[in-house]
């Protein structure tokens, strides 16, 4: 847990303190403008400015624990603010621009306790700068502290667009990395059984549209769980693999092939007829039991394969699948005949796009 933590002084970075200074130091610089304040006073507020992000920066990098560093930070945020609230004689313009940027630049990339901590620094801020400045306080505001205000502002809610549409990117990328793992079981590399049933209802509905002929193989690895407790759950691993590497070699690429859950795969067969969907199963049949293992060689691997084809008494996808499934149980441990390669058709771009087209039950 401790190596994926992520220090939350380091989501906000330097380039967010970077921002939250120099926003709230032009809302100060215009109120300080309008005060006709003299050169202490703008070097109180120059000086934490453009020393203390780089400072923080340091000090995040320095500290082994992110939690109390972030406590330091915090509430120094909090004392620059407040140092410059008192500096403005609390001019209400400015004042309340630069503590809006700080609450929420500090709830928005922290939390509810680390604005309790800023507003606890701000506090110490202008009370220390209070007393020096003998709590003056400026009530008019004028035409410097409205475009200082406005200047900070506008630089503020600039860099918040930015990071929200960076994150907003980061979202949408890990949505389409989310979707992909959704669709694509990472063993074999085939379609996850959730996407491959929707992909089966497409191609039931097209085929039922356009009265072509379809057929759903359903092959289950034999023996399965003793290949598993025999030669344990890695050599299982490297039985699935095998047989997936097969099936991708004896199907055609347009044919959606998925692997169920386990040992059970499923592979969708459109255009072709029983004579070549019962030699595609012999062949699956046949390479599978002709392939060895390296580190498994006296393993002997086999499958049992049930096929359906798709009739007009079928009312949905799902007496489909029950169909294949009965002809699955139906056909453990039969023989199957050796048989040569059947004579496929590559799969059209036309009946791709059409079949991708589908949109599949209502």
């Amino acid at each position: 847990m401790e190596q994926i933590k992520i220090d939350s002084t380091q989501q906000r970075g330097q380039a967010g303190r970077i921002v939250l200074m120099v926003a709230c130091a032009l809302a100060a610089a215009g109120a300080l403008w309008q005060l006709d304040a003299g050169w202490p006073y703008w070097l109180v507020l120059l000086v934490p400015a453009l020393l203390w992000p780089g400072l923080a920066q340091w000090m995040s990098q320095r500290s082994a624990q992110s939690d109390s560093n972030d406590v330091i930070l915090a509430f120094v945020d909090g004392i620059v603010v407040g140092l410059w609230v008192a500096l403005t004689h609390f001019n209400l313009l400015a004042s309340a621009v630069m503590l809006m940027f700080l609450v929420h630049s500090t709830y928005a990339m922290q939390s509810a306790r680390h604005v309790v901590l800023v507003l606890a620094g701000a506090i110490a801020g202008l009370a220390v700068c209070g007393l020096l400045t003998s709590f003056g306080i400026q009530q008019a505001t004028g035409i410097a502290a409205i475009l200082g205000s406005l200047l900070g502002l506008a630089l503020y809610l600039a860099a918040q667009g930015l990071t929200t549409g960076r994150l907003l990117q980061t979202l949408a990328h890990k949505e389409q990395m989310l979707t992909v793992l959704r669709r694509v079981d990472a063993m074999t590399g085939f379609f996850g059984r959730a996407y491959w049933n929707d992909l089966a209802a497409r191609l039931f509905h097209y085929a039922k549209q356009k009265d072509i002929p379809a057929f759903m193989l359903v092959v289950d690895v034999d023996n399965f769980r003793d290949i598993n407790s025999r030669k344990g759950e890695t050599a299982g691993d490297e039985v699935i693999i095998a047989v997936a590497n097969t099936l991708r070699n004896c199907v055609r690429p347009g044919d959606a092939t998925c692997r169920f859950g386990g040992d059970s795969f499923g592979v969708l067969l459109s255009g072709v007829n029983l004579d070549i969907a019962n030699k595609i199963a012999d062949r699956i049949h046949n390479q599978v039991s002709n392939r060895r293992l390296r580190e498994w060689p006296d393993l002997q691997i086999s499958v049992s394969i049930g096929i359906a084809s798709l009739a007009k008494y079928h009312q949905s996808v799902e007496e489909w699948i029950k169909q294949a499934e009965s002809s699955l149980d139906q056909a453990k441990g039969a023989p199957r005949m050796p048989a040569a390669a059947p004579d496929l058709q590559p799969i059209s771009a036309e009946h791709l796009a059409e079949l991708a087209a589908e949109s599949g039950p209502a």
